[in-house]
């Protein structure tokens, strides 16, 4: 029995101390080449998630890394002709932990993202896997 009230303490407290986003956090975007890959510019595809991170969402995106809350690590890739692949991890930026990492998505060309396969494979990402995930920090 008090081995039974000890995990459950436990469990009370892991939950507790788990990093969780939140609106009102400010995040650093940050990213990150992939090795053997073509990497896209990495400027421009931190410009298209901060978009969304701005227009989705009650973060705040800062420009130094000592004053987040949060890092969003994203990682675009080039597959073919206008194809590409991202993904986007966040880490506690305290700590470095990561608290999250999303599944690698596919962007193609086409008008509702302007053409761009960069744009696509992150708004998949962040739309689709970071805001299900972090549904308190939505607009």
């Amino acid at each position: 029995m008090k081995s039974i009230i000890t995990t459950f303490i436990f469990s009370i407290m892991t939950l507790f101390s788990f990093a969780q986003l939140s609106a009102g956090d400010n995040v650093y975007l940050q990213f990150q080449d992939t090795d053997n890959e073509v990497n896209v510019d990495g400027n421009d595809a931190c410009e298209m998630l901060k978009s969304y991170v701005l227009g989705k969402t009650h973060l705040s995106v800062v420009s130094n890394k000592e004053e987040s809350d949060y890092t969003f690590v994203l990682y675009v890739i080039e597959k073919n002709m206008g194809d590409r692949k991202g993904k986007i991890d966040v880490l506690d930026s305290k700590s470095g932990k990561m608290i999250f990492e999303s599944k690698w998505k596919r962007g193609t060309m086409n008008a509702l993202y302007g053409y761009s396969g960069t744009r696509h494979a992150i708004g998949r990402v962040f739309k689709g896997q970071v805001l299900k995930e972090f549904k308190q920090i939505k607009k």
